[in-house]
């Protein structure tokens, strides 16, 4: 063999070695990369759904983002010590039955401090802080009826910055939300002939559209519809008690919208933009104590009070409301139910002593399930499960079924007497009770 020849192969094989290997090596680092984004869409993948899961939601104004005791916010933690949530701060705020309004980090509240002031203040979420607080003068007396507090009944309501508030007095404000400072006030009977109901005003403002909406009262302009930057008249008709619950929006299955109110004398359907009725059902009791807020579902609207009429359903069509079953012996007074499953969760006054919590079929009247080991109070729903905290301060966490309701965990959270609806809001409990004591439980998941 030549030299040449085996000098010129030797480097030949070496070289096919060397190719062979890198070729090797190549498709390994190919796969790699390949692989890799793989990987990091998997991860991505498992953050998106934990944010899904974990959900967390402002609660703008009385009954929650969607006016009717319920939210969406989820991902918060049901397993709860004996003990119950961890106690996150304390606070003092005021008497009265106002709850809160939660919107970001910050609390609006309302109450009167006993020296005939009544107080809105803001508070820091994380840690009860007082941001601000505005005071006017507001002489509310003490009623003979002990269960019947005096201080603010009505929710501040938030929205595009505003802060709006009433007294039992009929004292309108609008205070700007960052900074506590008032924007307007107006008086529901000083400036718009309005009437305080036998117990004072209660129904929070409804706000929406640029206006706001009013349940005044009186003989002449009992309905109102004013301007949220101003508090000037858009239109003012009607005539009649006020009643105690807030208002609210529905579509009846169309999409015009109607205002639903259950006033001091009669359901009442108004056309909101220009007041004119559309409806009404004459309804009332003792001192016209309409208080819970009526519940729209499809065409058929819910109406329930402690009088001898109890409760009602009503089919709304073509202009008319037409009674679809009524019980008198299901009456709701401070609470206003809880939808679940196109059922209502209330409770029922009718009987005051009777403990009695239970899920209502609102197409026959009838009941799923009652439940007789909670005392009376005030339920919010959120991720499935129910918030119950009674007048007696015990706060109860329950998972409402078809046959019956399990409850899951039950806690001592407030001493004395409450009437004050509980709040779910970014994975916070908020309660208090009539005396303004406030506590924040944290149940955000870890």
């Amino acid at each position: 063999m030549n030299p040449g020849t085996t000098s010129m192969t030797k480097p030949h094989g070496l070289h096919r070695g060397l190719m062979i290997g890198f070729i090797i090596a190549l498709a390994f680092l190919l796969c790699l990369l390949a692989s890799a984004p793989a990987q990091k869409s998997e991860s991505i993948s498992a953050v998106s759904a934990q944010e899904v899961e974990v959900k967390a939601v402002d609660w703008p104004h009385f009954q929650g983002p969607a006016r009717n005791n319920t939210t969406t916010e989820s991902g918060w933690t049901k397993d709860w010590p004996a003990d119950g949530p961890p106690t996150l701060w304390k606070a003092n705020v005021g008497r009265g039955l106002a709850s809160f309004a939660v919107v970001g980090n910050r609390i609006y509240t309302a109450g009167n401090d006993g020296a005939d002031k009544d107080v809105v203040v803001c508070l820091d979420l994380d840690s009860g802080k007082e941001l601000w607080r505005f005071e006017y003068a507001c002489v509310t007396a003490t009623h003979p009826m002990p269960i019947v507090p005096y201080g603010p009944g009505a929710t501040p309501t938030v929205v595009d910055g505003r802060v709006f508030t009433l007294s039992r007095e009929g004292h309108l404000h609008a205070l700007d939300a960052g900074t506590g400072k008032l924007i307007w006030k107006k008086h529901l009977v000083e400036d718009f002939k309005g009437k305080r109901p036998v117990y004072g005003y209660a129904g929070s403002v409804l706000a929406e559209g640029g206006h706001l909406f009013v349940d005044n009262g009186g003989d002449t302009q009992s309905t109102l519809c004013l301007e949220q930057k101003s508090g000037e008249i858009i239109w003012a008709k009607g005539k009649g008690e006020a009643g105690y619950a807030t208002p609210g929006f529905a579509s009846f299955g169309s999409s015009t919208r109607t205002l639903v109110l259950f006033k001091g004398e009669a359901l009442t359907l108004l056309d909101p933009s220009n007041g004119n009725l559309l409806a009404e059902y004459a309804a009332t009791t003792r001192d016209f104590s309409n208080c819970a807020t009526p519940y729209v579902n499809g065409n058929r609207v819910f109406i329930s009070h402690t009088g001898s009429q109890g409760s009602s359903v009503f089919n709304y069509a073509d202009g008319k409301l037409k009674s679809a079953w009524n019980d008198r012996d299901l009456g709701l007074l401070f609470n206003s139910g809880v939808p679940w499953e196109g059922n209502l969760i209330a409770f029922n006054d009718q009987k005051r002593g009777a403990k009695d919590f239970r899920c209502i079929d609102l197409t026959t009247g009838g009941s799923l399930w009652v439940n007789s080991d909670i005392d009376k109070g005030t339920a919010i729903l959120s991720d499935g499960h129910l918030l119950i905290l009674t007048n007696t301060g015990e706060l109860v966490l329950a998972k409402p079924g078809r046959e019956a309701l399990e409850i899951v965990s039950r806690v001592q959270v407030l001493a004395g007497k409450g009437y004050v609806l509980p709040v779910l809001s970014n994975g916070r409990i908020l309660c208090k009770n009539n005396a303004g004591d406030v506590v924040c439980l944290d149940v955000r998941a870890k």
